[in-house]
């Protein structure tokens, strides 16, 4: 009997063995301003990932979202900043940023598509004509903790002065 009782409780104590898991800590650089927020989303899928480029941005970046599993705000601060992401299971995950300056809740982007807040993905990965893959973005988060950073790109409308400047330079 014993010998038994000794077999199930070590059987069942594998069963108690702790999820491998990591911290993240993810610093966010080149803050513009202190003014909004910055909406961070971390992805563990491809298509998870794609589905927070196809809508939630520009749409619905604060609504809960089901194929996000991480995602958070933080009053903006100009400069950089930085969380830790608790526990995170082994695996790949995508990470993106965005400044809403304006306090709206979302990416706002001019009529052609072009993010007018900044913006950036986890290793720095950016698209052609467009947001990076999920492959160029994905970091592998193993046991041990990891630290990455994201730096913030932000578009901008030719000033008056960028217009001079250029017809200067072209001999206009």
């Amino acid at each position: 009997m014993p010998r038994k009782w000794l077999l199930g409780l070590a059987m069942g104590s594998f069963g108690a063995l702790p999820v491998q898991a990591a911290n993240l800590e993810l610093t966010i650089e080149g803050i513009h301003s202190n003014a909004g927020e910055i909406l961070i989303g971390i992805y563990d899928r491809e298509d998870a990932f794609k589905s927070a480029l196809d809508s939630s941005s520009t749409k619905s970046a604060l609504l809960p979202q089901p194929w996000r599993i991480v995602g958070v705000s933080l009053r903006a601060k100009a400069g950089s900043q930085n969380i830790i992401f608790t526990h995170l299971p082994a695996g790949r995950y995508a990470a993106i940023a965005f400044h809403d300056e304006n306090d709206n809740g979302l990416l706002d982007a001019n009529a052609l598509g072009i993010p007018t807040e900044g913006y950036g993905f986890s290793n720095d990965a950016h698209g052609l004509l467009g947001a990076p893959s999920f492959d160029d973005a994905a970091i592998q988060l193993g046991q041990a903790d990891r630290s990455i950073s994201i730096s913030l790109l932000y578009h901008h409308l030719p000033t008056a002065q960028d217009q001079a400047d250029l017809k200067e330079f072209l001999g206009h």
